[in-house]
């Protein structure tokens, strides 16, 4: 920072601009803080990870209105079903998304209140600020971005499995990270349910998924802890079952051009 120039400061600054840092900073918008939301990306929304879901439970404890853009389908419920073809119905609602939409609308109705949004900024320090009586008073934030530094009273981490801030302060917080892959698929059977198969033998300590969209559009993906597996797996499990001849296209948010991959 050159000598002279001014640091930025606002109430509480929120790292990462996905659904929770949007919805965090909605909030505290609501509530009248001002809020700065840095994403490390160039532009909110994309890549998704994630089989884009959000139930109504959700929407309604987030006080949302989500518009009709952003939704692929509404959702009867979920499909729990077991090797034996067993298969139990939850009924719980709500809806299958276009994430990259989703994230995009959830940001900019944060920012039509007073939030901004700062993208391609990455943050690389978090210090504490004290003052003379040795009492902490804020953080001071830097990073790779024009506008950095930033002060500001409170940090909401929102960068997901990244964990920028646990990172950054050392806080010792490890998590397992297990591999997760989908394709999008065309003309796939769809009666407003998401399947759900607790099939560790295509799933390894994970489970598999097929969530429809609207144009007979699926998400057909896996979790699982086999990490080399994962992809093999998940071609196996399409090979066996009625998904074999549906065709896989990549998704509206990638660029066109780009090779056909989960």
């Amino acid at each position: 920072m050159a000598m002279g120039e001014q640091v930025r400061f606002c109430d509480v600054l929120v790292i990462g601009a996905g659904p929770g840092g949007g919805s965090a900073a909605l909030h505290l918008r609501r509530a009248g803080l001002s809020t700065i939301i840095v994403e490390a990306d160039p532009e909110v929304g994309t890549p998704v990870h994630c089989g884009e879901c959000l139930s109504q439970m959700a929407v309604d404890n987030l006080d949302l209105e989500l518009p009709d853009h952003v939704k692929a389908l509404d959702v009867k419920g979920i499909r729990i079903i077991f090797p034996d073809g067993t298969k139990k119905l939850l009924s719980e609602t709500g809806y299958v998304l276009d994430k990259h939409l989703f994230e995009r609308w959830l940001v900019q109705e944060s920012c039509d209140i007073g939030a901004e949004l700062l993208l391609s900024h990455r943050v690389t320090s978090m210090e504490r600020v004290f003052n003379s009586e040795n009492q902490f008073t804020n953080w001071k934030i830097d990073g790779r971005g024009n506008e950095f530094p930033i002060e500001c009273r409170a940090v909401i981490d929102a960068s997901g499995v990244a964990g920028a801030a646990s990172k950054i302060l050392d806080m010792k917080t490890e998590v397992e990270v297990i591999a997760g892959f989908q394709y999008e698929m065309l003309d796939v059977p769809n009666d407003g349910y998401l399947d759900f198969y607790l099939w560790p033998k295509y799933s390894p300590h994970g489970y598999v998924w097929m969530i429809p969209k609207e144009g007979g559009r699926a998400n057909v993906g896996l979790v699982t802890t086999d990490k080399k597996g994962a992809i093999k797996y998940l071609e196996n499990f399409i090979q066996d079952t009625y998904l074999k001849d549906k065709p896989k296209v990549n998704p509206p948010w990638r660029k066109e051009g780009i090779k056909i991959k989960p």
